[in-house]
């Protein structure tokens, strides 16, 4: 059956197709979806300006038969200021992909104010990647995916600690993993003045890979 759907988002993909078509994806309180912008990068193309980042509410239109609707509406709500700059974007694509990548319907409701407060954190804090290592990990929980941290060990490998092997953390990561997991926003925020940010962020794309694949973004993030 043919049927229009309102929906609203943070539009975290642009992938252009012949013709002028772009396809769009969202991450929204209900989950993760992707829509047709027909002749968007065409002169005349409205939807060509929707940018990443951007927060909307839209309407689609799906046709039976057709993998994906067509957007047939689209109001701009907001746009998070910021995230183009070299030094952020790549933290704002992973954590943007993560969510795109888990953001099923039923745990939407979880991760998607995370993502919103991810992106705003690596917008504004003066260490975006302290705060792609607290969301990722949150969104990771969110997601129902999050590391078991049993036993004594000092690294963490395939969703446990380990005692050889895997990415090591050492005490103070094991101590800042453990805030990040289970305290309120401030409180591991506030952990992570002093925790080893590039151990926890080896143990991030690591531990993402094992459990929900690979990121084509975690290309663009460099950690020593």
């Amino acid at each position: 059956m043919e049927r229009y759907r309102l929906c609203e988002g943070l539009v975290v993909g642009r992938k252009p197709l012949p013709a002028g078509d772009l396809i769009l994806s969202f991450v929204g309180p209900e989950g993760a979806s992707q829509a047709v912008a027909r002749k968007a990068l065409r002169p005349t193309g409205r939807s060509g300006r929707l940018s990443l980042f951007h927060h909307l509410r839209f309407q689609v239109y799906q046709k039976p038969g057709n993998d994906l609707p067509t957007l047939t509406q689209a109001e701009l709500v907001g746009r998070l200021e910021g995230l183009e700059a070299p030094g952020r974007f790549p933290y704002a694509c992973f954590l943007a992909e993560l969510a795109f990548r888990v953001a099923s319907p039923e745990v939407a409701e979880r991760v998607w104010p995370l993502l919103v407060s991810g992106l705003r954190g690596i917008a504004k804090h003066e260490n975006p990647q302290a705060a792609l290592v607290w969301a990722g990990w949150r969104v990771i929980k969110a997601a129902g995916l999050a590391p078991r941290l049993v036993g004594q060990g000092l690294c963490l490998q395939d969703g446990d600690r380990a005692e050889e092997g895997g990415v090591y953390l050492g005490p103070e990561g094991i101590e800042a993993l453990m805030g990040i997991l289970r305290l309120p926003g401030g409180e591991a925020i506030a952990l992570l003045q002093q925790a080893p940010l590039d151990r926890l962020l080896k143990a991030l794309l690591a531990h993402v890979r094992y459990t929900v694949g690979e990121l084509s973004s975690a290309r663009l993030l460099s950690i020593k």
